[in-house]
C-alpha cells in the first residue's frame, strides 16, 4: 500500500507542479526522467548505500536533525526493512507516474480552468471537480501499473535486503525466486507464479473497476 498510494500521491503533486509555468521546468521535467530511466535493480544499490547503517546520507540528515543519536541500520530492523523498500520503490516509480499524469494535465483546455476561476470556484474547487475528472482516465492507467509492479516487485528486495531480516521483506515474487532457484521446487514455485499472476489480474481488474467511469455524451 506505501507503494501503491505514495507513488500515486507523490506522482500526482510533482504532475501539477510541473504543468504550471516556472523558470526551469524545462529543466526540472529533465530530471524526473532519470529515476524511472534507472533499471530496479540500480535503485535497488543506490538505496542500500543510501540506508547504509555506518555511512549512509539517510543517518547523516537525521543525525543533522537530531532526529536519532547514532547510525542505525534500517534495513536490518525488521520493523523498518520493508517500509524502507517500499520507499525505494516508490522514489522511481513515482518520477513515471508524474510523466504519465502529467501528459494527462498537458492535454486538459486550460479555458475550462480560467471559467471556473471566473465562475468563482477556489483552487481546490478546481482540482476536485475538473483536474481530477479529467485524470481519471490516467490514475486508471497509473493505478493498475502500481498494482502490477508492486505486487510483482523483485529487483529492489534482492538487492536490498535479499528477502531479509527473516523473512520480512520476503514478498510472494522473491518467494518464487527462492523455490525456483534455491530450493530447485519447481512445482511449488509454478504454483507461487500462477498464483501471483491471478492475484496482479484481480487486483488490476478491481482498480478498473473503482476508477474507471464511462463518459456519456
Amino acid at each position: 500500500m506505501i507503494f501503491i498510494i505514495g507513488s500515486t500521491v507523490i506522482g500526482l503533486a510533482g504532475a501539477l507542479l510541473l504543468n504550471e509555468k516556472f523558470i526551469g521546468r524545462i529543466f526540472l521535467r529533465g530530471l524526473l526522467v532519470l529515476p524511472w530511466a534507472c533499471p530496479w535493480l540500480i535503485v535497488g544499490i543506490i538505496w542500500k548505500w543510501f540506508l547504509d547503517g555506518n555511512i549512509g546520507l539517510f543517518n547523516g540528515v537525521l543525525i543533522r536533525l537530531h532526529l536519532i543519536s547514532n547510525y542505525k541500520d534500517f534495513l536490518s530492523d525488521p520493523n523498518w526493512a520493508l517500509v524502507m523498500t517500499a520507499l525505494a520503490a516508490t522514489w522511481r516509480q513515482s518520477c513515471l507516474v508524474a510523466l504519465l499524469l502529467l501528459a494527462g494535465l498537458q492535454t486538459l483546455p486550460r479555458d475550462i480552468w480560467d471559467a471556473a476561476s471566473v465562475d468563482g470556484a477556489g483552487i481546490f474547487q478546481r482540482f476536485r471537480h475538473i483536474t481530477l475528472p479529467w485524470l481519471r482516465p490516467a490514475l486508471t492507467v497509473v493505478t493498475v501499473l502500481n498494482v502490477i509492479y508492486g505486487l510483482m516487485q523483485f529487483d529492489v528486495i534482492f538487492a536490498m535486503t535479499q528477502g531479509g531480516p527473516g523473512s520480512s521483506t520476503t514478498l510472494l515474487s522473491y518467494l518464487i525466486y527462492r523455490q525456483f532457484f534455491i530450493f530447485t521446487n519447481f512445482g511449488v514455485g509454478s504454483a507461487l507464479a500462477v498464483a501471483l499472476a491471478i492475484i496482479a489480474l484481480i487486483g488490476g481488474l478491481i482498480a478498473v473497476k473503482t476508477l474507471y467511469r464511462k463518459i456519456e455524451v
